[in-house]
């Protein structure tokens, strides 16, 4: 007599407890470029004139006499932001037959959540290592080289900040595909390696690191932005690059502060869920209204 098999005694069954899903990765896009509530969509913000604010204009007053007069220039510019969505249909079958842990709707809502997160962080990261600034560098050699200088090249960076804004630059932004080098760049182990004890080895943290560049936070870019057509063979690419930005940016949105760039949001993100009888699905939808703006 023979013995039932493995497959006639256990039928598969979708696992309840785990799935896959990939995300483009954690997102940074909030902490180089504050966001700004908005009450409309589109308006105005002042901008003083920076030579007015660091020209030295006071001086001596004589008994019985005025002081000196001096004053200050006042500009605006503008916002505009653009309603930016993504939909994705829910047909009533796929609800009503989804085994455990699918959640058909809750799982198109994180999805269209997703993709406009992914398109505020390539907006900013597309600012960030854009041609808006007055100054870039292209360290030579490249710090994908041994004998390159990074801890030099940042100081000349920052230097560069203090020199232009009288403010100390206190956030880097470096791309994965750069960091991969700098945490294994020979001139960083060396500098680290005093810090670490006699019997743990010399571990290059981001923390470490950031201390090193003098800059209070240092950000690593590791979203990730597939670019091929739906169906063709995935072509992955950071969406930060391999590249590094320093600049000061604000804590939070301020008066009389200036800070790198800001994402001016008007209404938030708004989700909502809408009834399609002919075709018997649910639409899940995601909106925001956003510009990204350099600031200074």
């Amino acid at each position: 007599m023979s013995k039932p098999t493995a497959q006639q005694v256990h039928i598969d069954q979708p696992l309840t407890n785990i799935s896959i899903a990939y995300t483009p990765g954690d997102f940074i896009a909030g902490m180089v470029f504050p966001n700004v509530p908005v009450q409309k969509q589109s308006d105005k913000y002042f901008i003083y004139t920076k030579a007015d604010w660091l020209r030295r204009e006071a001086g001596p007053r004589a008994p019985g006499t005025r002081a000196r007069r001096g004053d200050y220039g006042l500009s605006t510019a503008q916002y505009a932001c653009v309603e930016q969505a993504i939909a994705k249909g829910v047909p009533d079958e796929v609800v009503a037959n989804a085994d455990q842990p699918l959640r058909p709707l809750e799982d198109a809502s994180r999805w269209c959540t997703n993709q406009l997160l992914l398109e505020v962080e390539a907006e900013v990261a597309g600012n960030v290592f854009g041609t808006g600034w007055s100054s870039s560098a292209t360290p030579s050699p490249l710090w994908s080289n041994n004998t390159s200088t990074p801890v030099d090249d940042v100081e000349t960076a920052r230097n560069g900040i203090v020199s232009s804004i009288g403010k100390e630059a206190n956030v880097g932004v470096m791309g994965r595909g750069l960091w991969r080098y700098i945490k294994q760049h020979p001139d960083i182990v060396e500098r680290i390696k005093y810090t670490a004890g006699p019997t743990s080895p010399a571990i290059v943290t981001i923390q470490a690191v950031a201390a090193l560049f003098s800059l209070d936070k240092l950000l690593i870019g590791v979203a990730i932005n597939d670019t091929a057509a739906e169906g063709a063979s995935s072509t992955l690419a950071y969406l930060w690059g391999s590249h590094m930005f320093i600049g000061y940016v604000a804590g939070a949105p301020s008066l009389l502060e200036p800070s790198a760039g800001y994402v001016f949001s008007w209404q938030q993100r708004q989700a909502s869920r809408f009834r399609e009888d002919q075709e018997r699905q649910d639409v899940v939808e995601v909106r925001m209204s956003w510009d990204t703006k350099l600031t200074a």
